[in-house]
């Protein structure tokens, strides 16, 4: 595929939201990170604080920037981080790692939903009954003044089994309307049961050569470590949770997080070409993260850590395979999912 995927940070903090000027650097909203293909919806993992600057973004339009002066590469169709340009369709699909309030909060303020002219798609899996059902009960009183009912943009409930492999809902329509069979040209979602208090989803999109591994709020074993490795087999960007550092893990086992030590490690083990670490404990401040982030890059130049505002490019039309840009580290290419990645266990620590 030729187009450009931009990935957009929007929210890079995990548990709770954090607002003072030690945190202003990474920034202090919790887990939310858009993907503009150039074409059809907006896909969002997880739907944290965050997704309210995004939802200001979308309804702003394509003049106002995410990353003020910062220029989009060849290719990209000049999209700016206000990805609806006009004539565009205002589609979004959000998916839902777990419904953990840090992971949702954002969609109370996404301004969206008072939209009569958009649609939106919600993907997820509830914990201990229906995500239509979990989702309505929160939308509503006492929790809420507004139900989803209330809501004027169109939005659709989509349940997702853990493993399953499914096509965004737009894609779905498109072949069913032209009575067609094949994929091509459509966007595929992966999924794979994490292992975090009451569970969490994890999400590969993919389309034509170019995936993206969606893995927070998870604490893998061995035996996970290396499914999730296959899962990520040479993706062009695996987004880790780097909640906790290595010595922090070893007193809060259990709690369904990871350290940028492991993110380094799955992105050896899947041969991913970057790994992007967020989900930021609330108690690590611009400078600690600054010292975890450059420690970090002295192991493995492909590491970089997320920052409130980051854009990235997936396919950003550089010369040979697709690549993975950002404003602060050079390209890296990969080599599409069929290769093989590096060899080693995915999850140990040396």
């Amino acid at each position: 595929m030729g187009n450009t995927w931009k990935v957009a940070v929007w929210g890079a903090r995990g548990s709770m939201p954090v607002a003072s000027s030690e945190f202003f650097g990474y920034g202090g909203n919790t887990a939310c990170i858009s993907v503009d293909r150039g074409e059809g919806g907006i896909v969002v993992f997880d739907a944290g604080s965050g997704l309210a600057r995004l939802g200001e973004s979308l309804a702003e339009g394509p003049e106002e920037s995410l990353a003020d002066g910062k220029k989009e590469p060849e290719g990209s169709k000049g999209r700016g981080a206000g990805p609806m340009d006009r004539g565009r369709e205002k589609r979004v699909h959000i998916l839902l790692s777990h419904l953990h309030l840090d992971h949702i909060i954002g969609l109370f303020g996404f301004r969206l939903f008072h939209d009569p002219d958009a649609q939106i798609h919600i993907y997820g899996q509830g914990s201990g009954g229906s995500l239509q059902r979990q989702l309505e009960h929160l939308f509503g009183l006492p929790y809420w003044p507004m139900g989803l009912e209330d809501m004027r943009a169109d939005v659709r409930i989509h349940e997702v089994r853990p493993g399953e492999s499914f096509l965004l809902a737009e894609n779905t329509e498109r072949l069913g309307r032209a009575g067609e069979t094949k994929e091509a040209g459509c966007v595929r979602i992966h999924t794979l049961p994490g292992k975090h208090p009451g569970g969490s989803l994890l999400y590969c999109l993919e389309e034509g050569d170019k995936s993206l591994v969606h893995a927070l709020d998870c604490e893998p074993d061995r035996e996970l470590g290396e499914e999730l490795a296959a899962f990520a087999r040479n993706s062009s960007l695996l987004i880790w949770d780097g909640t906790f550092t290595k010595e922090e893990l070893l007193r809060r086992k259990g709690w369904g997080h990871s350290s940028w030590e492991q993110g380094i490690g799955m992105r050896r083990a899947a041969g991913a070409a970057k790994v992007l670490i967020t989900h930021h404990a609330p108690e690590h401040t611009d400078r600690f993260l600054q010292e975890q982030e450059e420690l970090a890059r002295a192991v493995d130049e492909a590491c970089c850590f997320a920052r409130e505002g980051m854009v990235l490019w997936i396919g950003s039309g550089q010369p040979g395979p697709s690549c993975v840009q950002d404003t602060v580290l050079d390209a890296v290419s990969h080599q599409g999912r069929r290769g093989e990645g590096d060899r080693g266990r995915a999850v140990e620590e040396g």
